[in-house]
C-alpha cells in the first residue's frame, strides 16, 4: 500500500489530537474562518472514533436544516426512535438528554451558526454537559466562538490552522493531477503560484484543483489565478459558487457598521497595529468601542492578531472583501475610507 499523502496524515493525526482531548473534555469546539476544514476534520473524527461509543450521531450542516429535522435524527440515531409525520419532536428531548446522560454517545455538531441552535438541540444547557466525567462526548464545529464560549471551556477550544507549505501543495497537486498528466514546468509554476494565492486555504485549493484539472490551456490558468486574486467568481457558474459562497457568510451575517470595519481592514489596514487602529482611525468618529467591535470580528474568525500585535486577514477573506469594496463603490459611489495611513505610521 502507498504511504498516505502528507496532508491526509496531518489531518489523521489533527483527529487523533482532537480524540485525546475529548477524554479530558465533554465538549471541544473547533474554530476557524470557512473553508479551513472544520468540516473534514469532523467528520474524520467520527469516522475514526465513533464505534467506540454506545450511540453516535453526525449532524452535517445544523445552519441550513430546520431544527426539528436535526433533532429528529438526533433522536433516532441515540434513542433508536423514528417519529410518525404527525408527531412532535419536542415532546422527546427529555429522552434525547437522557441517552446522552445514561449511554456513552458522540455527538458531532457540525456548522453551528446561532447560540438558539444550541439551545434548542438541548445538549449543552443540562449540568452533564460540562461534567468532564460525562461519558457522552460531543464535537462541535463554528466559526464564531462567541456562540460557544458560554458552553465550552477555553481549554478545549480548538483554533483551526491553515494548510503548512507541502500540505497544501500535496493537497492541490493531487486534485488538480489526479488523472496522471504529465506536469510540464509551465504548470509547476503556475501551480505554485495558484497554491500561494490560496493561503493554505484547504476548500480554496480543492475548488482550483478540481475546475483546472482537465484543462491544460495554460493562458486559462492564468486567468482562474488573476479571478481568485480578485476574489471574484472562477468558474463561471452562479454568484453562489462555491468558494466565495462559503467565505462571504461571516461577512453577511455581521451588522453594517462591522461590515464596513471588515471591507476597511481588508482594503487599507492589514498588518497594522491594533493601537493604531483603535488610537487614530476610530477614535470616536467612526466608533465608539473599536476595540470590541475587532474582538467581534476575531471571534468570528474574520481577522487574527500575530504575535507582534499586527493584524491578519487571510488573503481570500482580504480579496473577498476588497471585491465587495469595489462593488459598492461603482454601484453606490458612497464608499470612501475614514482616513488615510501610511503603513509606516504602525
Amino acid at each position: 500500500m502507498p504511504p498516505l499523502p502528507c496532508y491526509e496524515v496531518a489531518l489523521e493525526d489533527k483527529a487523533n489530537a482532537i480524540n485525546s482531548l475529548l477524554q479530558k473534555e465533554s465538549i471541544v469546539a473547533l474554530v476557524g474562518m470557512g473553508g479551513i476544514g472544520k468540516t473534514t476534520l469532523s467528520k474524520k473524527v467520527y469516522h475514526l472514533f465513533h464505534n467506540q461509543y454506545e450511540k453516535s450521531s453526525f449532524l452535517e450542516d445544523v445552519k441550513s436544516k430546520h431544527i426539528k429535522d436535526v433533532k429528529k435524527k438526533l433522536l433516532q440515531d441515540l434513542c433508536d426512535r423514528k417519529l410518525h409525520k404527525d408527531e412532535d419532536v419536542d415532546e422527546y428531548l427529555d429522552e434525547i438528554k437522557q441517552c446522552m446522560i445514561s449511554k456513552k454517545a458522540l455527538v458531532v455538531v457540525d456548522d453551528v451558526d446561532t447560540t438558539k441552535s444550541l439551545g434548542d438541540l438541548q445538549l449543552l444547557i443540562d449540568k452533564h454537559a460540562i461534567d468532564v466525567d460525562c461519558k457522552s462526548k460531543i464535537l462541535v464545529n463554528c466559526r464564531n466562538w462567541q456562540i460557544l464560549k458560554k458552553h465550552v471551556r477555553e481549554s478545549a477550544k480548538v483554533d483551526m490552522a491553515l494548510l503548512e507549505g507541502e500540505q497544501a501543495r500535496e493537497l492541490f497537486m493531487f486534485h488538480a493531477f489526479k488523472h496522471g498528466n504529465r506536469v510540464t514546468n509551465d504548470f509547476k509554476n503556475i501551480s505554485m503560484k495558484i497554491i500561494k494565492a490560496c493561503g493554505g486555504l484547504p476548500l480554496s485549493l480543492e475548488v482550483l484543483a478540481c475546475y483546472l484539472c482537465d484543462i491544460r490551456d495554460l493562458e486559462i490558468w492564468k486567468d482562474a489565478l488573476c479571478e481568485l486574486k480578485g476574489g471574484r467568481n472562477i468558474t463561471g457558474g452562479s454568484d453562489n459558487e462555491m468558494l466565495w459562497k462559503t467565505l462571504r457568510i461571516s461577512y453577511d451575517h455581521l451588522i453594517e457598521e462591522h461590515q464596513n470595519m471588515f471591507l476597511d481592514i481588508a482594503c487599507f489596514f492589514i498588518s497594522f497595529k491594533k493601537s493604531t487602529l483603535c488610537r487614530v482611525y476610530w477614535n470616536g468618529d467612526y466608533s465608539s468601542s473599536p476595540m470590541l467591535m475587532l474582538q467581534n470580528l476575531k471571534d468570528r474568525s474574520l481577522i487574527k492578531w500575530v504575535e507582534d500585535g499586527s493584524l491578519y486577514m487571510h488573503e481570500q477573506l482580504r480579496d473577498m472583501g476588497r471585491n465587495i469594496a469595489t462593488e459598492v463603490t461603482m454601484n453606490r459611489f458612497i464608499w470612501k475610507p475614514n482616513i488615510s495611513l501610511q503603513k509606516n505610521q504602525v
